[in-house]
């Protein structure tokens, strides 16, 4: 077990203590000693203001006392008045100086006369300058300098005041002053500023006693606060660490104070349970680690190089009898040297885990497997001291391989045989996981390119997103996919799915049949009932016809018969009949185009279209040919009907088979009944996410007992000769391939109703 550090004595300069006085003291004088001198200076500014503004006052008053006396040019008073009043306390000297710096005047009657440097401390202000200046403010009249005097050097505050000329300087008969001479000279007052320099030695001296005797008292107070509120509650923590070092995790920390340290304290004692927590649950798993060791459903040893057993669980003692200190490969293999393929061995060789199988035979003579799997397990200088194996018995499991393989083999046996392509994709990414050989050879592709690729590689661009819908909405059956194969070729199929799991991912198994050839049939089926149906219509389209014809040939006659006559057409006129002659032939050639593109064959697509487009293209076809047998349609269609999947040419076929139905019933009503006028209704509408067109009529009606059979294929209740069977059928069919339904309510005498309804696109739907 480690042993906990020992505790070292901390030398006195490195306590915390010690260090949070002196640097909070090293502080406190800085920022003091600042403080301090900005007091002092801040009090020296305020003193030397003081005496600027009575150096002022004391010149301007002394330039008015002598102001009369120099008007009068009275020498002996003014002389007598300077020294008088520089005679005062705290008066340095006054000084009068004429214009070329000659002292007229002075307290110190010495300096009389005598002639000062324009570049004195007196004379610079006005003079620093190549023209003297006339005007001076007020702060560049003063200044502060040091003169040395029998009482010892000291400063002298020095105000000078410009004497400047009056008219009474001019016109006085005692004066010669001429009138342009603005300055005459110039008053110098010098005050001792001695008393303010002691005021403010006095002033620093308390200010440096008071931050020293403050610094003094703070740093004593820090020092006994950091005691009681720093090293305390610490010295309490170092103990407690000391104690978790030591393996006691039951004392409790108690904070000794509310601040960050209690903080700290709480902090170190919820650690403290914490790792009394990890503690008690590292030594759980370790019992736990240990039980799992020896209960664990397999074989584990450790072993040395040399293959002995230094270690085993109870479930190797149990089946193979307590055996540390024996080979492993004599323990329980029943071999004298080691297997060929030892995983121990190569784990000493190289230093990493390696597994192997083993077939060993028992002492019961069966052959058993195990699965070895060995770990290095190393010292604390990471050398490789020994290896831990654990060996699974595997025989159930290799026995239910070999199951597993003939089962595989069968499932792929029936898989590749089918006669029908199978695939399977992801239904999410629709990305081919597996086809059989079927789906190779219809296809055209090598399996390989299967594989990998996706199931809308190999369906038609047109028909892709049908696909996909189909696949999220998980349904089961969609017919006439349209689909390409390696090399180009298109065909159709019906595409039918289940939806699982393989390998883990979402599934898709799809089944394809080849409808190509049915549909061709079916379109031969259809395209003869097109044909039918326009040898059928003929008649009326000849009278659609011969109505433009008629129009026409009017025109031209009374065209010609104007020519013969000689007689002159009027412009109105001729433009009329040619307006009319133009729309009669466009009449004409859309009836001629709707009856082409008709009969035309068509190949097997859809498009987004609205069911009131073929409902107006069959009106514009047989509604001349109703009105001449005397039927009338009437319509209710929805302007905003939104929009299905479909092909308008098949939908119009569907349409024009139902209303020559309705057509026949009526007249079928008249032969044997008689009756009121004959009336077809087409309605247009949606309900239930369904675009919805009936056509009704009041003809003679379908029997119960036909309704069953009516879109059966040659079934028909018309005379002989006048219907083949297919009509219905067809349409029927033609309904089915776009997702729609088609159903028929009728009772004898009272008409007969068919609805036929188509799924709404999706956006459409939304």
């Amino acid at each position: 077990m480690q042993q906990p550090p020992q505790h070292k004595t901390i030398k006195f300069t490195n306590r915390l203590a010690f260090k949070l006085t002196l640097w909070v003291g090293i502080c406190l004088v800085a920022l003091t000693t600042i403080s301090a001198y900005w007091a002092v200076r801040l009090q020296e500014s305020r003193s030397i203001g003081k005496m600027l503004q009575t150096g002022h006052w004391f010149s301007d008053t002394v330039k008015r006392a002598t102001s009369y006396a120099m008007l009068k040019n009275q020498r002996e008073s003014l002389h007598q008045m300077i020294e008088s009043m520089g005679s005062q306390t705290g008066v340095e000297v006054i000084r009068v100086f004429n214009k070329k710096g000659r002292i007229m005047f002075s307290s110190r009657s010495s300096e009389i006369g005598r002639l000062v440097d324009m570049d004195s401390e007196a004379c610079y202000a006005c003079h620093r300058k190549d023209r003297p200046l006339e005007r001076l403010a007020i702060d560049d009249r003063s200044r502060i300098f040091t003169v040395n005097a029998a009482r010892g050097p000291h400063r002298v505050l020095g105000v000078i005041n410009p004497i400047y000329t009056s008219p009474a300087c001019y016109t006085d008969p005692c004066h010669v002053h001429p009138p342009g001479q603005k300055v005459l000279g110039v008053l110098d007052v010098a005050l001792s500023l001695g008393a303010v320099d002691k005021q403010l030695g006095d002033t620093t001296r308390r200010v440096a006693l008071y931050a020293a005797l403050m610094c003094v008292v703070i740093c004593a107070l820090v020092a006994l606060f950091t005691f009681f509120f720093v090293k305390r509650p610490l010295s309490a923590l170092l103990g407690a660490t000391r104690r978790i070092t030591a393996g006691d995790y039951d004392q409790q920390i108690r904070p000794q104070t509310d601040d960050e340290i209690g903080e700290l304290a709480t902090a170190f004692d919820l650690m403290r349970q914490g790792i009394k927590e990890k503690t008690e649950d590292l030594e759980h798993g370790r019992r736990e680690y240990q039980q799992l060791f020896e209960e664990v459903p397999c074989y584990i040893t450790v072993q040395d190089a040399d293959f002995r057993l230094l270690a085993h669980n109870k479930r190797f003692a149990n089946d193979f009898g307590p055996s540390l200190g024996q080979y492993c490969y004599r323990a329980y293999k029943n071999r004298d040297s080691r297997c060929p393929n030892c995983a121990v061995a190569k784990t000493f060789g190289d230093g990493r885990a390696h597994s192997a199988e083993e077939r060993v035979v028992g002492a019961d003579g069966q052959a058993r497997y195990f699965l070895n799997m060995t770990t290095p397990i190393t010292d604390k200088k990471g050398d490789l001291v020994a290896v831990m194996e654990m060996a699974t018995d595997i025989t159930d499991v290799m026995r239910l391989e070999e199951e597993l393989k003939r089962s595989e083999e069968k499932y792929r046996l029936f898989f590749n045989n089918d006669p029908n392509p199978i695939f399977v994709f992801d239904a999410e990414s629709l990305e081919i996981m597996d086809a059989n050989d079927r789906a190779a050879a219809e296809y055209r592709y090598p399996p390989e390119e299967l594989i990998g690729n996706t199931f809308l590689c190999l369906t038609h661009q047109a028909d892709r997103q049908r696909v996909v819908e189909f696949i999220a909405g998980r349904e089961a059956f969609l017919p006439n996919v349209r689909q390409t194969r390696g090399d180009g070729e298109s065909f159709y199929v019906n595409l039918r799915a289940s939806y699982g799991e393989h390998l883990g991912r979402s599934a898709v198994i799809a089944t394809t049949s080849d409808i190509t050839e049915r549909l061709q049939t079916e379109q031969q089926l259809i395209q003869a009932a097109k044909m039918a149906t326009l040898g059928e219509m003929s008649a009326g389209v000849a009278h659609e016809l011969n109505q433009p014809l008629s129009v026409i040939g009017t025109g031209s006659d009374f065209l010609k018969k104007s020519v013969e006559r000689g007689q002159e057409i009027d412009p109105t006129d001729l433009l009329s009949v040619a307006r009319e002659l133009g729309q009669q032939v466009e009449r004409a050639r859309r009836i001629i185009d709707h009856l082409r593109e008709f009969g035309r064959k068509y190949e097997v697509s859809a498009e987004s279209i609205s069911l009131n487009q073929p409902i107006q293209g069959v009106l514009g076809l047989m509604g001349q040919q109703l009105a001449v047998r005397d039927i009338s349609v009437r319509t209710e269609l929805d302007p905003d009907l939104p929009p299905v999947l479909a092909d308008v040419n098949r939908l119009e076929q569907v349409l024009i088979n139902l209303v020559m139905n309705a057509r026949d019933a009526i007249e079928q009503r008249r032969e044997s009944q008689g009756g009121p006028e004959g009336l077809i209704e087409i309605k247009s509408f949606t309900q239930d996410g369904q675009a919805v067109v009936t056509v009704g009529d009041n003809g003679a009606g379908i029997a119960p007992a036909d309704q069953d059979r009516i879109f059966q294929p040659f079934f028909t209740t018309k005379e002989v000769g006048k219907g083949t069977g297919l009509g219905l059928s067809i349409s029927y069919g033609i309904v089915r391939d776009f997702g729609g339904n088609i159903s028929v309510t009728s009772a004898p005498g009272e008409g007969a109703t068919f609805r036929l309804s188509l799924p709404v696109r999706g956006e459409a739907a939304a």
